[in-house]
């Protein structure tokens, strides 16, 4: 079994990825990779979706992760559980295929890990709802020996989750693994540009600057790997997730319903450029029809009924889905200064669904760049390039378009 390290650069996408003159940073490091820049996310583009899918190989209708939160209407925005828990996931996942050829495996804050047994060493990521410890929550959820020694010694460099000290940490636990455990799986995922395209914008000087520390840490781990006997032949993958784009408009589309006398038995549950809608059939037509002919009032720029949600393989559960207009976001009603600037959710077709997914190594096609491919297609590749399979799994292997012909 080949050996794996896969970095997810959260809110990296192919705008973010033209390849300097220079060589520098990231895009630098991309030379030496096989790349493709045009993989595409899933809907609704959302962090936890996506990365249940970057592990399962499934779109979100095979693994069920259709939100990054469950439906929890009747609760506090500040109390609403994520999907936090593996036990969330209905499709089998890397990890799983690792530990079943005998492997070990390490992950840190990756999204809808929390108790995953495949994973030997475990830092998921799960936040403290009000009056709960963050500390003893995240120790419930994984390895909380390891966790605490990981805690010991790099705890110093966070400062809670605020970014870019959380993924500076993140990088820090990943390198520290790599050199005393080899796993043959580790996976990571890094916050740090997501988090400033929120807060300052997609294409802000803070952005720009979390993309250059974001290839100062692909170098460490990179580094780190070539250094450490047993890990100069693994291979680093990296992908991401989703792009963001601007917006300048918070819409309440539970409010818009209301004042339409439409919201009687219609449930809306928003994710930044798209919201879903629960509800009966009938209501759910009377809903779908006004908002195609009130797409301006509304924010919304398109209406999927169930069938189209169907075909792009949205999550089952609600019947109806919109996507916002170019600079809306679907909300509860903010107070100005915690509204995003940029965000992401969105559907295909849209500017920054182009995501990452670049492979370097011994025996990888430097420089190849490989077609566009669904997000499904990342998880049983990697396997393919481990030397397993995983036969749940919706996408396609694509890892000899990677490998350089054998002499």
């Amino acid at each position: 079994m080949r050996k794996v390290v896969m970095l997810s650069l959260d809110a990296l996408f192919d705008q973010d990825l033209l390849v300097s003159p220079e060589g520098e940073g990231l895009s630098g490091f991309l030379k030496e990779c096989a790349v493709c820049t045009q993989v595409k996310t899933v809907f609704p583009a959302l962090t936890y979706p996506a990365h249940a899918t970057l592990i399962t190989g499934c779109d979100p209708m095979g693994h069920g992760i259709g939100q990054n939160q469950p439906l929890q209407p009747r609760k506090d925005k500040r109390e609403r559980i994520w999907y936090w828990d593996s036990a969330w996931l209905r499709k089998p996942t890397i990890f799983d295929a690792v530990q079943a050829a005998g492997g070990k495996c390490a992950s840190v804050f990756w999204p809808v890990t929390g108790h995953l047994k495949a994973i030997r060493w475990n830092m998921p990521e799960v936040a403290a709802l009000p009056g709960e410890n963050q500390y003893v929550k995240i120790l419930s959820y994984g390895n909380p020996v390891w966790m605490t020694a990981m805690e010991l010694r790099y705890g110093a460099m966070r400062q809670g989750i605020r970014e870019p000290m959380l993924s500076d940490y993140a990088t820090a636990v990943v390198k520290d693994v790599v050199k005393h455990h080899k796993p043959d799986l580790t996976c990571a995922h890094l916050i740090d540009l997501d988090d400033m395209r929120h807060g300052f914008g997609t294409f802000s000087e803070e952005a720009k600057e979390a993309i250059a520390r974001h290839g100062r840490r692909v170098e460490e781990v990179w580094h780190r790997m070539q250094e450490t006997r047993g890990m100069e032949d693994a291979l680093l993958v990296l992908v991401s997730d989703h792009g963001q784009a601007d917006v300048n408009r918070t819409v309440c589309l539970a409010e818009v319903l209301r004042e339409a006398e439409l919201d009687g038995f219609v449930q809306v549950q928003s994710g930044g450029m798209s919201a879903y809608l629960f509800g009966g059939a009938e209501v759910l037509a009377q809903a779908a029809a006004w908002l195609r002919s009130h797409g301006e009032e509304a924010g919304v720029s398109h209406v999927y009924d169930r069938a189209e949600l169907d075909r792009i393989g949205c999550a089952q559960g609600p019947g109806l889905a919109v996507e916002a207009a170019p600079g809306v976001v679907f909300d509860d009603l903010l107070e100005e200064k915690k509204r995003d600037r940029a965000t992401h959710g969105y559907g295909p077709g849209h500017p920054a669904e182009n995501c990452l997914f670049a492979v370097r190594g011994r025996g990888i096609r430097a420089g190849a760049v490989l077609p566009a491919m669904p997000m499904r297609d990342v998880a049983p590749t990697v396997a393919g390039l481990m030397g397993l399979t995983m036969p749940a799994c919706e996408g396609t292997d694509h890892s000899a378009e990677m490998l350089a012909e054998k002499e």
